[in-house]
C-alpha cells in the first residue's frame, strides 16, 4: 500500500479477481465504502472490515437518520466473524436501541476497541449495555455515555488496557474495581466526570499502568495514586492536593492550572505538589505555576521566593500563558536557571498579552536579569506561539538569543491578523536581534 496508485493497480491486475475481492472485504469501512463507491468491480464486495470506523460520517452533509441507515445497512451486510473496532459518533440521541444492537454485534463479534462519542448530543446517552460485562474489549472510550459497573464487579474487562470516560458518574468505588479487575490497564483518562472527595488510584501491583489524565473535575479535594509504573500524569482544573506514593517512573508532567473562580491563592499547594515532578524528563504547564515560584519584592531593596526546586531531568519544557497574571521574562529566567539539561522551550501566549505598563519589571526585575548569571547551555531550541507586536515580547525572544550559546533554532510565530489584534510588529527590534542570531525563524499562521 506503499506503492504508487499505478504500481497497486499493475500488482492488482495480476492478482486474480475472487482474491482481490475477497482481500478488499476485510478493508477499513471508510476505505471499502470508498472503493464501492467508485469502481464497479468493488461495488457488490462483501463486507468483512475489521474496523468500522464512523467518526467521519457526518463530514459529508446528512442527517442522522442517513446516517443511522448507513450504518444499519453496514451491520446488515457485515459477513466477517469478527470485528476489532468500532467508532461512533453522532449528533442527536433517541437511538438507543439502534446503538445497543450495533454493540451487541460487535461483543459476538469480539470487539476490541469500541469508542462511542456522543458530546455532540449534549445529553448523556445510557444503553442497556454492561460494558463492564465485555470480555474482548483492550480499549474502551466513552464520552457523553453512562458507564456503570453493577455491584462494582466487573463481569469482562479482564484484557482492557485503556478506559477513557467523559461526562458520567464515577465512584471510588468504581475505580477501585477497575483496578482491582482490568490487571492490563496501561491508561486512565477521566473528563467532565461526577465525583466528589477523594480520587485514589490503587495501582500498586500492576506493571504496566503508564498514564493518569484528569480533567475538569471541580469537586475532586485530592487525587491520590500509588502507581509505581506510572510515567505520565495530565491534569487539567483548579488547583488541588495530588500525592504520589512513588514517582520513580513519572516522566512527563501536563499540569494545566486554571484560575479558581474564588480567586484565592494557590500557590503554596503549586508548591507543594511540586516535589512529585523534579525528576521529569517533560513539563508542560500554565502561568498559575510559574507565580507560585516568582519571587516577590518585600522592601528593602529585597526579593523573596517562596521555594526553590532543581529539575535535573528536565529536557522539554511548554507554558501557557493566561491572563492575568503578574509573570514576567524574569520569572520565566529564574525557572528556567532551575534546568540545566534543559533541550526545548515552548511559550504560548496565543490568548494573552502583558500589560501596557509592567511597573515590576521596569522598577525590579530588569535589573535583576541584568545582574544574574542565566546561562542555559543545553538549550537547542526554542518556539514563542503568539507574538502580537508587545515590546516584552522581544525581549522573551533577545533573552534567549543572548543567553543560549547552544541554540539551533528559534521560532517566532504570529498570528496573520497581529497588527489588528495589539501593535504593529516592530521589525526593525526584531532585525536587531536577527544580527545577533540570523536563524530566527518569523512565521505567521
Amino acid at each position: 500500500m506503499s506503492e504508487s496508485s499505478n504500481k497497486q493497480i499493475k500488482l492488482l491486475h495480476n492478482l486474480p479477481e475472487e482474491l482481490v475481492l475477497r482481500a478488499s472485504s476485510f478493508l477499513p469501512i471508510q476505505s471499502l465504502s470508498q472503493n464501492r463507491v467508485v469502481s464497479k468491480l468493488f461495488r457488490h464486495t462483501e463486507i468483512r472490515s475489521l474496523d468500522l470506523d464512523f467518526s467521519g460520517i457526518f463530514s459529508v452533509r446528512r442527517s442522522q437518520l442517513e446516517a443511522i441507515n448507513i450504518i444499519q445497512n453496514v451491520f446488515n451486510k457485515h459477513e466477517g466473524s469478527e470485528i476489532n473496532r468500532f467508532v461512533l459518533c453522532l449528533k442527536d440521541i433517541g437511538v438507543e436501541e439502534a446503538v445497543a444492537s450495533w454493540i451487541k454485534i460487535c461483543i459476538a463479534k469480539k470487539i476490541q476497541e469500541l469508542v462511542l462519542d456522543f458530546s455532540k448530543t449534549k445529553d448523556i446517552m445510557e444503553t442497556a449495555i454492561d460494558f463492564s460485562a465485555i470480555e474482548t474489549l483492550q480499549a474502551l472510550h466513552l464520552r457523553w455515555c453512562k458507564f456503570e459497573i453493577p455491584d462494582n464487579s466487573p463481569q469482562g474487562l479482564k484484557l482492557l488496557k485503556t478506559l477513557l470516560l467523559m461526562r458520567t458518574e464515577v465512584t471510588k468505588e468504581m475505580i477501585d474495581a477497575v483496578f482491582r479487575n482490568c490487571i492490563h490497564l496501561e491508561s486512565l483518562e477521566l473528563i467532565q466526570c461526577s465525583m466528589h472527595g477523594l480520587l485514589s488510584i490503587l495501582a500498586n501491583n500492576h506493571k504496566k499502568f503508564k498514564s493518569l489524565a484528569v480533567s475538569y473535575m471541580p469537586n475532586l479535594m485530592d487525587i491520590v495514586s500509588y502507581a509505581p509504573t506510572l510515567e505520565c500524569f495530565k491534569f487539567d482544573g483548579y488547583v488541588m492536593n495530588v500525592i504520589f506514593s512513588r514517582t520513580d517512573a513519572l516522566k512527563e508532567a501536563n499540569l494545566q492550572y486554571n484560575r479558581n473562580r474564588r480567586n484565592y491563592d494557590s500557590s503554596n499547594m503549586v508548591v507543594a505538589n511540586m516535589k512529585h515532578y523534579t525528576k521529569v524528563y517533560v513539563l508542560a504547564t500554565t502561568n498559575i505555576f510559574l507565580e507560585a515560584f516568582t519571587k516577590r519584592y518585600v522592601g528593602g531593596g529585597r526579593l523573596e521566593k517562596r521555594s526553590t526546586f532543581k529539575l535535573e531531568n528536565l529536557r522539554e519544557f511548554k507554558i501557557f500563558f493566561k491572563a492575568p497574571t503578574v509573570c514576567t521574562l524574569f520569572d520565566i529566567a529564574e525557572f528556567l536557571k532551575e534546568c540545566p539539561q534543559l533541550e526545548h522551550v515552548v511559550i504560548d501566549i496565543q490568548n494573552f498579552t502583558f500589560a501596557p505598563r509592567l511597573e515590576f519589571w521596569e522598577t525590579h526585575h530588569k535589573e535583576e536579569i541584568k545582574k544574574n548569571n542565566y546561562l542555559l547551555k543545553s538549550l537547542t531550541e526554542v518556539k514563542i506561539i503568539g507574538y502580537k507586536g508587545h515590546w516584552h515580547e522581544l525581549d522573551i525572544l533577545e533573552f534567549f538569543v543572548k543567553n543560549a550559546p547552544s541554540l539551533v533554532k528559534l521560532e517566532l510565530v504570529m498570528p496573520k491578523n497581529a497588527k489588528t489584534k495589539a501593535h504593529a510588529p516592530d521589525y526593525a527590534r526584531i532585525n536587531f536581534i536577527k544580527s545577533i542570531f540570523p536563524g530566527i525563524k518569523v512565521k505567521e499562521v
